[in-house]
């Protein structure tokens, strides 16, 4: 397992419920993208899997605000308690493809991006169709997609891709740091549950001692 950078104190809150990366796949891979909506909830899981977004960032978020800042494609991001898209994640290659691959169904073109105010992501239904997605419709649609790939259970929301996108960038060796970055922490503590999490998911002293006991 990769060296984690510990700072500050171990917030010891309840376990976090994530999914490891082959999970994610099964997820993705359930999802029928022949149409708008499929294209869309792919997208959106995406995003919030690859980027640990939150769903209120995700409902929040305008076309326009995948832009470039420097060299880098970003998705400028709205946070919880913020009046405006102050913050931003960096949009990896696939992700980009991907979002623009659901825009296309809707008629935008890579090239009205920049000047496009509709939200990112909006519903298909009848009564609703091109409205903003709400938190509890992007909710739902998590719920929906974790069932249908065969992970029904309670403690899997939508929140926990932000869990997983959490905890896989510590499992893959980037820092306490980069990890409070890309989730936008406003305290390294909060950032240490997953680390807490990790180390005690990869202690062996229980099994150790039942061996020791009944081996």
């Amino acid at each position: 397992m990769a060296q984690y950078v510990k700072s500050g104190k171990v917030n010891r809150k309840s376990p976090k419920s994530y999914f490891e990366a082959a999970q994610v796949k099964e997820i993705l891979d359930q999802i029928d993208q022949h149409s708008e909506t499929g294209k869309r909830d792919y997208a959106l899981l995406v995003l919030l899997f690859t980027c640990g977004l939150r769903t209120i960032e995700a409902s929040r978020a305008k076309v326009k605000d995948i832009t470039i800042l420097g060299a880098s494609r970003v998705l400028l991001v709205q946070g919880k308690g913020k009046a405006d898209a102050s913050d931003y994640v960096p949009l990896p290659d696939h992700v980009y493809t991907v979002l623009t691959d659901y825009l296309a169904t809707r008629g935008i073109k890579a090239k009205d991006i920049p000047a496009c105010t509709e939200p990112l992501f909006t519903s298909t239904s009848n009564r609703s169709k091109g409205q903003t997605l709400s938190t509890r419709s992007i909710s739902k649609i998590c719920k929906t997609r974790f069932i249908k790939a065969g992970f029904n259970d309670p403690k899997w929301t939508a929140h926990s891709t932000r869990h997983t996108a959490g905890i896989l960038s510590l499992e893959l060796g980037h820092s306490q740091r980069d990890t409070q970055l890309m989730l936008r922490h406003a305290s390294g503590d909060t950032t240490n549950i997953y680390l807490h999490q990790i180390g005690k998911l990869g202690n062996s002293a229980t099994a150790d001692i039942s061996k020791a006991i009944f081996d």
